[in-house]
């Protein structure tokens, strides 16, 4: 249910938008480019769904991007990649060997590229690999 009605909405939105814009394009007529500049926005909701999904944006922002949930695990998510950043800037050994050396030339660009093609899950998993303090077992 809640995928088919995510995916209803998505395409009320496409279609309205795709619908109102070429009513106010064809209200407009633009022939140039200055004419397109010059216009009110010729893309745009009909009156209806623009309210409509503000609403939505609305309902959601309250209740879903500032559930106290949500925000832990961004904040949590934010404390993992500095982590990460921070540890493979001051040591860029600990980066795998095909971006140990990319950060011969740009460090910075090296960690930024090797945390950006992490997946969430990885980048929980190299976190604990670097940080988390284990026992080492007997006869290591």
């Amino acid at each position: 249910m809640v995928h088919e009605t995510v995916r209803r909405m998505i395409n009320t939105l496409v279609t309205d938008l795709i619908q109102q814009s070429e009513r106010n394009i064809a209200a407009q007529k633009p022939i140039t480019i200055e004419e397109v500049r010059s216009a009110p926005a010729m893309i745009a909701y009909s009156v209806e769904v623009d309210e409509q999904q503000r609403e939505l944006k609305n309902f959601l922002r309250i209740h879903l991007y500032r559930h106290y949930r949500v925000l832990r695990m961004s904040a949590k998510a934010q404390r993992i990649i500095s982590d990460l950043f921070g540890i493979f800037m001051a040591d860029s050994r600990l980066l795998p060997p095909q971006f140990q050396h990319l950060a011969e030339h740009d460090r910075a660009r090296a960690v930024s590229d090797y945390i950006a093609g992490m997946t969430d899950r990885y980048a929980i998993r190299e976190h604990r690999r670097i940080f988390a303090v284990e026992e080492i077992p007997a006869g290591f």
